[in-house]
């Protein structure tokens, strides 16, 4: 059973750092590099996924995972929820590990070093006062 190294793994969170503080073409730059590094390796597969996160972010993509999981009123607990899942069927394959669920594995273990994305950091703020006041 694969998983990703060290290495790969700091680069997929500093391209969501990236991603979620609003630098859109240095995350996109990011992608092109680990692109070009990757092609014919087993890496590729990595990239392909973050592409996938890149372009539902970048559209503003109300059905993605990651616009439900940032829309929930317990991110951390819904992204358990889902990794937890797509792992359970993952592993129902073979003993291969999809690069999706190890790059969603990597937003989990890595959730709160990551900042809370741009795009629904005011929703994220309007529940946190809704909370506050009610409890």
């Amino acid at each position: 059973m694969r998983s990703l190294d060290e290495r790969v793994e700091r680069q997929v969170v500093r391209f969501l750092q990236l991603l979620f503080e609003g630098k859109i073409s240095d995350a996109e730059r990011m992608i092109e590099g680990m692109e070009k590094r990757s092609r014919g390796t087993e890496l590729n597969g990595y990239v392909t996924v973050l592409k996938g996160i890149l372009l539902s972010y970048t559209t503003d993509d109300r059905t993605s995972l990651l616009h439900r999981v940032y829309s929930s009123d317990d991110p951390k607990k819904e992204l358990e929820s889902f990794v937890k899942a797509m792992a359970e069927t993952d592993l129902s394959f073979d003993d291969s590990r999809s690069p999706v669920v190890e790059v969603w594995e990597v937003i989990l273990r890595n959730f709160d070093k990551l900042p809370t994305p741009h795009r629904f950091r005011g929703a994220q703020e309007d529940r946190q006062q809704r909370h506050d006041q009610t409890g």
